[in-house]
């Protein structure tokens, strides 16, 4: 199967116009938009839906606020924005996304705690990320509260998507050298044992490694993001192909 992996686009999704090869899967890890206005998401939409593959799997970030709840975007937007908003404030996602979710276009799949079947293999994605600051999305706090999201990964799948990486897996920050992933994800996936896992989150620890599940088995886990810390998207898509049968995976150049 030929895929792509691409995260943390931060509305440059445009900028990869011409670097994506096309295939069979296109997988974006969150954070598509700065904070989830609506025109970034009907863009990002648009476009994701216009790439040369046969699906494109998506799940929200901690910056794609309205995805979670409006009255996250709504106070970030007083924050960056200095905006006020007169209207109710929906608790969840406004109806303007439950539409657009609900009319997506063709071979486009959106997850959030939930699953595919894309070719004969599963893929389950999320949006949940270790809690940090104040007021972004999907943040759940490390331990119990988080690890009761993970549990719901079915053990039959083949791809897993999340937002935050696995802890000690490309998810080193710049700043303090710190792994900032995921523990809790790291222990269910050695349970779960996919082949495949994409993720994002963390800008300057974009790249791919090799994760030993058994002495028989490695997990190929991704950190797709698109741009660096000063949100340039200079970073390529990953493009590969993976035979699920052996495991052989060929990146394309």
């Amino acid at each position: 199967m030929r895929i792509t992996h691409i995260s943390d686009t931060h509305n440059k999704h445009k900028k990869l116009n011409g670097k994506l090869p096309g295939g069979a899967l296109l997988i974006h890890s969150g954070d598509f938009t700065s904070i989830g206005r609506k025109h970034e998401v009907e863009d990002f939409i648009k476009w994701f839906g216009d790439q040369n593959y046969g699906h494109k799997v998506f799940i929200a970030g901690n910056h794609d606020l309205v995805f979670d709840k409006e009255s996250l975007y709504r106070d970030k937007a007083a924050y960056f924005e200095g905006r006020t908003f007169d209207e109710p404030c929906a608790d969840g996602k406004p109806d303007w996304l439950k539409e657009l979710l609900a009319d997506l276009p063709d071979g486009v799949h959106y997850l959030e705690n939930s699953s595919v079947k894309i070719e004969g293999y599963n893929i389950w994605g999320s949006p949940i990320s270790p809690s940090f600051g104040y007021g972004w999305a999907f943040n759940k706090p490390r331990g119990a509260d988080i690890n009761e999201v993970w549990s719901e990964i079915p053990l039959d799948t083949d791809i897993v998507i999340t937002h935050t990486p696995i802890y000690g897996h490309n998810d080193k920050t710049q700043n303090n050298y710190q792994n900032v992933g995921c523990e809790q994800l790291y222990h269910r996936l050695r349970e779960v044992k996919p082949h495949l896992h994409f993720a994002g989150h963390i800008h300057e620890a974009y790249g791919h490694k090799t994760m030993g599940l058994t002495e028989w088995y490695d997990l190929q886990t991704f950190n797709g993001c698109s741009c660096n810390l000063r949100y340039e998207a200079e970073n390529a898509p990953i493009s590969f192909n993976y035979n699920f049968e052996t495991g052989e995976l060929e990146f394309l150049m």
